[in-house]
């Protein structure tokens, strides 16, 4: 088998006594980078860039020594606690490329990982245009006017072009010599190096020396004193127009070698204007500016698939590399405050090359380090946004950028369209302009490394055990709190831009929910804290007031229960939803695979439905024994089903619920054409994925007094009963107006006299030992004929048509209307009707009813039954056949079930003498009190 660097050769050999295992170290792993070349050296020159060389003079003089060191303690402070972080997740395992993207991805998942992916692509095509920046302003500065060559013309248009130049050269480096520019990343460091000793060097043996600048494109407007070494500035001003010398004084600025006179005046912070750009500067700019010399951190992360040893080189390489820059910028900061005037630290950006021994030295130093950063982060870019694209966490929006076309496998529409990027941005053409910006997205960038290693640590997920020790969710927290806080410290709008940014990010690639199969840090902090409050929900504590419907709907096949599932999805109320199903078989290893199968189809298909729903199947040798254990064990904890839902039982064969009409009505709200197109094909592999629905040679699996026998064993359960009847006519109400009517009819069984509703008003008027059920209660079976259950099923039916008409869509769209059967044209049964409406804070309207003259529908206590119940169900049929054909859904209560044993067939007579020709027709049986008028 070929070896490459991800699967190293393995030799191994055996025998009879014993084995011995001998390890051979494959070609590609004796190419790997040591600590120093693989980590040190590109940290080392991600942050010696543009800020070390043009930028440092700045931030001395506009802040002040003082306030300088400060800033970098800040800024070093903020990434050391971020290293940890990197540290602790590159080695929990193998990192590959894609950088930051790679890092918050697989740490944190697709959310996050998508998210942070494009704001540290950004980061890294604004960080390029920056360096180009900085090499042209370095290379006007030697060859344009006032410069030592003044050979070239200077201005903003040539500036533009000699920044298009340099930025083109980068992009063909891109297309044909990445490879190349890689293997030199070693020289170019040598000479950024001997570039800074030489600036050492030029401190300790350059004495006093002024400069003239008044052929430049800015001018010192100083007098200095070298007796007293002291100086008066005044305001700089740019050449257009020239400055007028003050006094006879020239435009010049002094290099006073070390002097305690110079030291003395650069301490104080003394905040002027930035002659780049005539904005006058302040802690928040300047800060901004010096943080981008801090960033470079993840550099040796990005090595982490070529390094020999990653868990031992990413942490030990990447301090040492801040150990070095720190000190590198400690002692320049030191050494240009005591030798060089306030006036030529803030209108000289270069006077690091003016003071050199050896000018040229300083400018190759420049350029080197100028150069290979815009190189490294341009072709970064270029990677994060392949891997992007690779990841599919965006779709066909950047698809067109996972391809390669060359052999070496160069990203080439990644890079062109990353060229392009930074070719607008230059167009800023101000360095100190764009340097907040590209803060602002490292900081967010390590503000999500460090809330990943946070969270990986408050998760207690066992498999995180990085063998980086040396941090804790406490670094991780105040490193994550560090970062933000910087950012709106910096800039309260760039940061808010950042952040929303972001957030808009997240939610895009959470609503997509592309497929991946990295792991979440979502899922195992849900898990830790869902675990928390679940052990916290306690039964014993239930109470009426909050009380909300916790719905088991027993489905055979969603195919013909989709419009059913989503109408259950909406009677909720914020409450438990599961789902639940059997398969009828003896628990064999057939059977097994089938449920291995189907639950994963039956997850994927609720997902794609948009359904807030959890699914539980079981294996029993029949549907009631299935049921039974649905029954008992679904839910967890205090989240347990209280309602249990039924479609209606007949023997016709199962219709398709039409997903073809369910897909175009889901995928009306989404907004984006390619997320509606994605979201139909989700939802219809899910379903096509779904078992197939019976067939006319196919065994009916549910027989009738099975189907009784489930609705009976949830009575004895305690659990409210719905019985739903032609719910396919719930897919007639997308789009439409009607309204949802309740016939909440106080039945009772037998030869026993009706329920009046003032008999049912007064008794729910007394103080009730049911107001609040214990577990005692629920743990008790309730008989069948106990006459108490028509109160709680009056309610019951209120409650259930109340919560319904909460749900946005079904308030818009339909009225509540409750109808209640009268013997009269008098007002009295709707002014009771209505006076309780009002003390259950129940928004409906009160549809009085009068039966026909032949009809018995409504009778006085002192009445008795009519003998014949098929009768009497037959005409509360008619009646709401008459006055509710064109509701979206009739609420009714559902007739008395049998006791054990009692007559099954004529039980199943009476639901459809009851709903037949009717809409979507939902029959309730109460078992407990479910509304309270008690605050």
């Amino acid at each position: 088998m070929a070896s490459n660097e991800k699967t190293p050769l393995v030799g191994i050999s055996s025998s009879l006594m014993g084995s011995d295992i001998v390890v051979a170290e494959s070609p590609s792993q004796k190419q790997k980078l040591s600590t120093f070349f693989g980590v040190v050296v590109p940290c080392v020159l991600s942050i010696f860039s543009v800020i070390l060389f043009l930028r440092l003079g700045y931030v001395v003089g506009q802040a002040g020594l003082g306030v300088s060191l400060a800033m970098l303690v800040l800024g070093y402070f903020v990434v050391v606690v971020t290293v940890l972080s990197i540290s602790a997740i590159c080695t929990n395992g193998e990192v590959q490329g894609g950088g930051a993207y790679f890092l918050i991805s697989r740490s944190l998942g697709p959310e996050f990982g998508g998210s942070i992916g494009i704001i540290f692509y950004f980061a890294n095509i604004f960080a390029s245009t920056l360096y180009i920046i900085g090499f042209v302003e370095a290379f006007v500065g030697n060859f344009g006017p006032g410069g030592e060559h003044a050979v070239l013309p200077g201005g903003y248009g040539f500036k533009f072009l000699y920044g298009s130049v340099i930025l083109f050269f980068c992009l063909i480096v891109c297309l044909l010599g990445a490879d190349l520019f890689a293997k030199t990343s070693f020289v170019i460091f040598l000479v950024v190096i001997t570039s800074i000793i030489s600036i050492f060097v030029s401190f300790g043996i350059k004495g006093y020396q002024q400069y003239n600048f008044g052929k430049s494109d800015y001018a010192c407007s100083c007098c200095y004193d070298p007796d007293a070494y002291k100086y008066n500035y005044t305001p700089p001003c740019l050449v257009s127009p020239p400055v007028v010398p003050v006094n006879g004084c020239n435009s010049t600025c002094f290099y006073t070698g070390w002097e305690n006179g110079t030291i003395e005046s650069n301490l104080a912070s003394e905040y002027a204007d930035d002659y780049t750009t005539g904005i006058h500067q302040n802690f928040q700019l300047v800060f901004a500016v010096l943080f981008n010399g801090c960033t470079g951190i993840m550099a040796g992360a990005n090595m982490s698939g070529d390094l020999k040893n990653p868990s031992f080189a990413i942490p030990v390489g990447t301090f040492a590399a801040l150990g070095l820059t720190f000190v590198v910028y400690v002692l320049l900061m030191l050494f240009s405050a005591y030798t060089v005037t306030r006036d030529m630290l803030l209108f000289d950006y270069s006077y690091l090359e003016h003071i050199n021994v050896v000018p040229p030295l300083v400018t190759m130093g420049i350029f080197a380090a100028t150069l290979s950063a815009a190189l490294s982060t341009l072709i970064g870019s270029s990677r994060v946004l392949q891997a992007l694209a690779k990841d599919n966490l965006f779709g066909p929006i950047l698809a067109p950028f996972a391809k390669v076309m060359t052999k070496k496998e160069e990203p080439i529409p990644a890079v062109l369209i990353s060229w392009a990027l930074v070719q607008v941005i230059l167009l800023v053409g101000k360095l100190n302009t764009i340097a907040p910006i590209v803060t602002m997205f490292f900081l967010v960038s390590y503000g999500v490394v460090n809330f990943a290693c946070f969270a990986l640590t408050v998760a207690s997920a066992p498999n995180f055990r990085p063998s980086f020790r040396f941090f804790s969710w406490h670094t991780a927290v105040v490193g994550f709190l560090g970062c933000f806080a910087v950012m709106f410290f910096i800039d309260p709008l760039y940061a808010s831009i950042s952040v929303v940014f972001l957030i808009l990010l997240f939610l895009f690639v959470s609503y997509r929910s592309p497929g991946v199969h990295w792991g979440a840090v979502s899922q195992a902090l849900i898990y830790h804290q869902v675990r928390k409050y679940l052990l916290r929900l306690d039964v014993r504590k239930e109470h009426v007031k909050f009380w909300r419907p916790q719905m088991l709907l027993l489905v055979a096949n969603p195919r013909s229960s989709y419009h059913l599932m989503g109408f259950i999805n909406d009677l909720k109320k914020g409450g438990l939803f599961v789902l639940g199903n059997v398969i009828v078989s003896d628990y064999d290893e057939q059977s097994v695979q089938r449920y291995r199968h189907e639950l994963p189809a039956w997850i994927d298909f609720v997902d794609a439905s948009k359904l807030k729903a959890f699914v539980e199947l079981t294996i029993a040798p029949s549907v009631r024994q299935g049921a039974r254990g649905l029954l008992t064990t679904s839910g967890l904890g205090g989240m347990k089903p209280n309602t249990v839902v039924l479609g209606f039982f007949d023997s016709s064969l199962p219709v398709d619920a039409g997903l073809e009409g369910c897909r175009q009505a889901l995928t009306k709200s989404a907004i984006i054409p390619t997320l509606r197109k994605e979201t139909a094909e989700k939802l219809a592999t899910s379903a096509n994925r779904l078992p197939h629905l019976r067939s006319e040679d196919s065994p009916q699996l549910l027989a009738a007094a099975d189907y009784v026998g489930i609705i009976q064993d949830s009575i004895q359960l305690h659990k409210n009963v719905l019985v739903v009847r032609n719910g396919c006519n719930l897919q007639n109400v997308l789009g439409g107006h009607g309204t949802i009517d309740l016939w909440p009819a106080a039945l009772l069984p037998g030869n026993r006299p009706r329920r009046s509703l003032s008999d049912v008003i007064s008794k729910s008027s007394s103080p009730s030992p049911t107001a609040s059920v214990s577990a005692e209660e629920n743990a008790q079976s309730v008989p069948l004929e106990n006459a108490d259950h028509y109160d709680s099923t009056y309610f019951m039916v209120l409650q259930l048509g109340c919560v319904l008409h909460m749900v946005p869509y079904w308030k818009s769209h339909h009225r509540l209307r409750i109808m209640t059967v009268v013997h009269d044209t008098s007002d009295k049964e709707r002014t009771t009707l209505e006076n309780l409406l009002k003390k259950l804070r129940i928004d409906a309207e009160v549809q009085p009813v009068t039966p026909s003259g032949n009809q018995q529908l409504f009778l006085d206590p002192e009445h008795t039954h009519p003998a014949n119940d098929a009768v009497w169900y037959s005409e509360m049929n008619e009646l709401m056949c008459r006055h509710s054909s064109g509701a979206a859904v009739v609420f009714t209560v559902l007739p008395p079930p049998p006791p054990p044993g009692g007559d099954v067939g004529q039980f199943m007579h009476n639901m459809e003498t009851l709903s037949t020709n009717l809409p979507a027709t939902v029959m309730v049986y109460g078992s407990h009190t479910v509304i309270s008028t008690d605050l």
